[in-house]
């Protein structure tokens, strides 16, 4: 078994094991939509770029080479799963996939569509204000189709 997946060598010492928390700034600032397998899905709520976060549900990670191999390969398939349903609901011109974590450095993965008339076109969309949000209906919807195209 990896690490990630067993009990800590201290916890055979008497301490308790940590068990997975979201960093807040993740939590706090998108909407929790669905536990995968591996992650919990956030959305970001931005109109103009649906984004997605990936948070793989281990604890003390922040790079994908700190997962077992099979953790590995399971976030890969969660990547691939939200891409394409990017790809298939709103038909971006680009996808953007990134693991940066300088901010937050518990390990999560933005999941991005780029449009070539979105606010920062071709250049980074970090740091750039989200001006058109997603009323309730529509939040609630995404979840549901969401749920529907990857479960």
């Amino acid at each position: 078994m990896e690490y990630s997946q067993t009990v800590p060598l201290n916890h055979q010492f008497g301490f308790k094991k940590r068990m997975f928390e979201v960093d807040p700034r993740i939590a706090n600032e998108n909407i929790l939509l669905v536990d995968l397998h591996l992650s919990q899905v956030y959305f970001k709520n931005d109109k103009e770029n649906p984004w997605f976060i990936l948070v793989p549900k281990r604890s003390n990670v922040s790079e994908i080479i700190d997962l077992g191999h099979e953790d590995q390969l399971l976030l890969m398939e969660e990547i691939n799963s939200v891409s394409q349903f990017l790809k298939e609901f709103y038909r971006p011109t680009k996808i953007n996939v990134a693991n940066l974590g300088n901010i937050v450095t518990q390990l999560h993965v933005h999941i991005i569509a780029r449009f070539e008339t979105d606010r920062a076109w071709p250049r980074a969309i970090w740091g750039t204000p989200t001006t058109q949000f997603f009323d309730q209906v529509e939040i609630e919807n995404i979840r549901s189709n969401f749920i529907d195209y990857v479960l």
